[in-house]
């Protein structure tokens, strides 16, 4: 089994296939004041790896810019360790350009939420942009690269062999500038424990069996990850 994240299929179709440029338009959201600011925020910090914020039309709709690319309709179990490396590095940056502004709101950083490689723009199967942030908000950065690592590793039963889910962990952690600790195997299981709670609450019994195994699976990475080593 191969999974999205709860809640379906991002809304936000800004990337543009074969590199045309494109304005896209959409309703006000819930969270369209912080998503907003947080699109100015990172354009004015330099960061070129997401939508810019246009403005607004008289209907209400926002405008924002497109990236060009190609988002994956689903998650990839073998992603190529170059393409891990990138996006551990586009995450560090995203996190980066956001620490100590007014939007983090005296939070570390904000989060994006839902960093799955399916909210990813790739050109040449590297990932170059980040989408659909109507999930942001102020945090930790660690939650969200957690979240991160749980969807681009294929941790879990139905990964490779321990080791080498271990192996490529560290690799993303290393290209993200943080240490493969504890910390990291805590993050990893919060976020796999919040969605098997959400499924349970939405009813959705057959998915958060599922993703209690990779939870339960999950019990053995802290130690794996501390020591370097793993089992079948």
């Amino acid at each position: 089994m191969r999974r999205r994240p709860p809640g379906g299929p991002p809304f936000w179709a800004n990337a543009s296939p074969g590199g045309d440029y494109v304005r896209v338009r959409r309703p006000l959201q819930r969270n369209s004041r912080l998503v907003r600011a947080l699109l100015t925020q990172l354009h004015e910090r330099g960061f070129d790896a997401a939508s810019r914020y246009l403005g607004s039309e008289e209907q209400g709709r926002e405008v924002f810019s497109s990236l060009p690319g190609d988002v994956p309709p689903e998650l990839d179990p073998a992603i190529a360790d170059e393409t891990l490396a990138a996006a551990g590095r586009l995450i560090r940056r995203f996190h980066d350009a956001t620490t100590g502004t007014e939007i983090a709101a005296g939070y570390e950083d904000v989060c994006h939420n839902d960093l799955s490689p399916c909210n990813f723009v790739f050109r040449e199967s590297k990932p170059v942009g980040i989408i659909d942030f109507d999930a942001a908000a102020p945090g930790g950065r660690l939650r969200d690269v957690g979240y991160a690592l749980f969807l681009w590793l294929n941790l879990g039963t139905d990964g490779p062999r321990l080791t080498e889910q271990v192996r490529r962990l560290k690799l993303v952690c290393r290209a993200n500038e943080v240490a493969a600790s504890q910390d990291v195997s805590d993050a990893i299981v919060a976020a796999v424990a919040a969605n098997v709670e959400q499924l349970r609450t939405d009813g959705r019994v057959a998915d958060a069996a599922w993703w209690q195994a990779q939870l339960d699976w999950l019990n053995r990475l802290p130690q794996a990850v501390r020591y370097g080593r793993g089992a079948e």
